[in-house]
């Protein structure tokens, strides 16, 4: 099992570069998981003392909205480390609920333990500070993509349910984009790119407070998403 981790972990950025000696010192120090299909393997909030590798398997990072719709934040394919960001911050918790796609092996290692193979190995601390900024572009970059989706599916929403008010597929907005802007709860020119995007795509065209929806399918598609 060693042997095969060890292979595994060696494909990972993290221990490029690393010698195979230091590597399975590493391992042998590591608390080994196996998991079952659909398992839940730690939960949002769970405390995250640990670093936890996925060696073996897929799974899934899923986080529960406060609507109760379940959005999956990330995908990961072994091998991966989880959670690379948060270990070491001041309250560190598992940020969303980790669950396997199949069945899946799971290495666990002490912070202070993995503390103390950086500082004997510059090319390790190197290597974890690389994948950790990795790790954090990722989430940004995720949460923005999601956080765009959410506010395209609002747009359609509000601009049908105008629709259907106005009964035209020509509406006029009763509110500014500033304002729409509020009532989102987004930036006035997060609102304009989705606009754009829209306009694009040719599924509406906008003319100041003015505009035509050209593409209901799409509307409705998405707004029923947001509904």
């Amino acid at each position: 099992m060693i042997e095969r981790i060890v292979e595994s972990l060696k494909k990972l950025e993290l221990f490029f570069g690393i010698d195979e000696n230091f590597l399975t010192e590493f391992v042998k120090k590591a608390k080994i998981e196996t998991h079952e299909t659909k398992e839940i393997v730690r939960r949002r909030f769970d405390k995250c003392e640990e670093l936890l590798f996925l060696v073996e398997g897929e799974a899934v990072g899923l986080f529960t909205n406060s609507e109760g719709r379940v959005l999956q934040i990330d995908h990961m394919v072994a091998p991966k480390l989880l959670a690379s960001a948060v270990v070491f911050s001041d309250d560190p918790r598992y940020p969303v609920d980790v669950e396997t796609l199949k069945k899946s092996v799971f290495l666990s290692i002490d912070k202070d333990f993995f503390v103390s193979c950086l500082m004997k190995n510059e090319r390790f601390l190197r290597n974890y500070l690389k994948y950790v900024s990795d790790a954090f572009l990722f989430i940004t970059d995720r949460f923005y993509e999601i956080a765009m989706k959410n506010l395209v599916q609002k747009v359609c929403s509000y601009l049908l349910k105008l629709s259907e008010e106005q009964r035209s597929e020509l509406v006029v907005m009763d509110m500014s984009k500033e304002e729409l802007s509020r009532e989102f709860g987004v930036t006035r020119p997060a609102l304009s790119r989705v606009f754009l995007e829209l306009e694009k795509m040719g599924i509406i065209e906008a003319r100041g407070r003015k505009v035509k929806i050209k593409n209901e399918r799409y509307m409705k598609d998405h707004a029923q998403l947001y509904d």
